[in-house]
């Protein structure tokens, strides 16, 4: 029962993780569909509307596998570390950020790209995002793990 529940909580870790770019990319998609439409480019709004249902659904399963991935990874190591905040934290942050970090690396050098190719500002985003992710992943280690206020 234990397992399920840290996995459970790690999920709802992944629903926040995934909701806010979801949030973001979901609502500018739909504001510049809406602009689209009406200015009278309807393949355009289309376009828009089918690239934010697909942004939307990505983040979210992103977000809630690295989410179930960081709770299974807890509720599977060892009592001794999640006893220790700093070692739990690193757990819970490398499980959570590593996966990150590597898709992002995939798709910028995906199509004969590498990531020379793109500008610095492209490679602050998303090394901020992932370290974003790992940090709050690290400081919502204890709750998952069942050791936070309130267990």
């Amino acid at each position: 029962m234990k397992l399920r529940a840290t996995v459970r909580r790690g999920a709802r870790l992944g629903v926040l993780i995934g909701a806010w770019p979801a949030g973001i990319a979901g609502g500018l998609c739909l504001v510049t569909a809406l602009v689209s439409l009406t200015v009278g480019h309807d393949a355009t709004a289309w376009a828009l509307t089918s690239a934010g249902a697909f942004a939307v659904l990505g983040s979210m399963v992103v977000g809630v596998t690295v989410g179930t991935a960081t709770g299974l990874a807890l509720a599977l190591a060892p009592r001794g570390l999640l006893t220790r905040p700093p070692l739990r934290g690193l757990l819970a942050a490398l499980t959570a950020g590593l996966p990150v970090a590597a898709l992002w690396v995939a798709a910028l050098t995906g199509d004969g790209y590498t990531l020379a190719s793109y500008p610095p500002s492209i490679h602050f985003l998303t090394w901020s995002a992932t370290l974003t992710i790992a940090l709050v992943a690290a400081a919502r280690s204890g709750e998952i793990a069942g050791y936070g206020t309130g267990h």
